[in-house]
Order: C-alpha cells, then sequence, then structure tokens
C-alpha cells in the first residue's frame, strides 16, 4: 500500500493512518495474504503444478491485482492447453 484508500496520505508502515486516523489493518492483512499466495503460485509452477499454480495466482488476484500473479495465472492458461 503506497497510500491510505480513504485520505490519499502516504502510508508509513503503520496501521493506522497518521492524517486521517483510518483502521487499515484488514487492507493490510489482505495485502499481505496476497503476497504469500502469490509466493505459492511461483514456487508451484517451478515445481510443474500448473493448475495448483494457477489457482493459487487467481486466489491472490481476488485479493489484490498484482502483476506477477497475472503473469503466473496466465502462464497456468497456457501449460493447461
Amino acid at each position: 500500500m503506497e497510500r491510505c484508500p480513504v485520505c490519499r496520505a502516504r502510508f508509513k508502515g503503520d496501521p493506522v493512518c497518521y492524517r486521517c486516523g483510518a483502521d487499515l489493518s484488514v487492507l493490510l492483512t489482505i495485502e499481505a495474504e496476497a503476497a504469500t499466495l502469490e509466493r505459492r503460485a511461483v514456487t508451484l509452477l517451478g515445481a510443474g503444478q500448473l493448475l495448483e499454480a494457477r489457482q493459487a495466482a487467481e486466489h491472490a488476484l481476488a485479493l489484490q491485482y498484482r502483476p506477477l500473479a497475472l503473469a503466473v495465472r496466465n502462464l497456468g492458461y497456457l501449460g493447461s492447453e
């Protein structure tokens, strides 16, 4: 997260926005889960488990758009043809 989604203040790493006081902890948890799923998708792709990699990437993308997860998902589709 680069900016608070409420007031657009720069994100400084705290779970509460310094400017508007918005609780960002749920969003930070979702962002961390998306990153974990993305890493899992890359690992599965490297192990040749294309279907599982695609599913993990799709789950990551459902939580947060990440270019690497999109690439893994697309490679999973190519491998299943």
